[in-house]
């Protein structure tokens, strides 16, 4: 009787500790794709920051925007199965961390910038940049 009430004690207890431990993982309605997306938003927001500034250039921008389309597209094809595998999550964090390190690479190379054309001469002004 005493085993079996020490028992009882023990998987209680264990329940006790184990059930918040599920219930606070994702119980928040916040998935893991979701922060995945607001990641990429803040590299879109990131992009658009640097073409208000021209800080990049057409070329540059092309070459993000492309490479985000392909990131989201990879979110929506690894999640046709209905959720993330650990795996898929890795991959998809590498080329964020990729993207990221582009984006800062290619705002801050300084090339000429979406070179506006003189409106009277239709020479090139560069006194913007001064």
């Amino acid at each position: 009787m005493k085993i079996l009430t020490q028992t009882l004690l023990v998987a209680s207890l264990t329940m006790f500790a184990v059930v918040p431990a599920f219930a606070s993982h994702g119980g928040d309605g916040y998935s893991r794709s979701d922060r995945i997306m607001e990641r990429l938003d803040r590299q879109q927001r990131r992009i658009a920051k640097g073409i208000k500034r021209d800080e990049l250039t057409r070329k540059e921008v092309k070459l993000l925007k492309r490479d985000q389309r392909d990131i989201r597209q990879l979110v929506r094809l690894f999640r046709d199965d209905g959720r993330l595998s650990k795996r898929e999550r890795h991959y998809l964090q590498q080329r964020l961390d990729r993207s990221s390190q582009q984006i800062k690479r290619l705002k801050n190379n300084d090339l000429n910038r979406y070179v506006r054309l003189h409106e009277r001469y239709g020479q090139r002004d560069y006194a913007h940049r001064l």
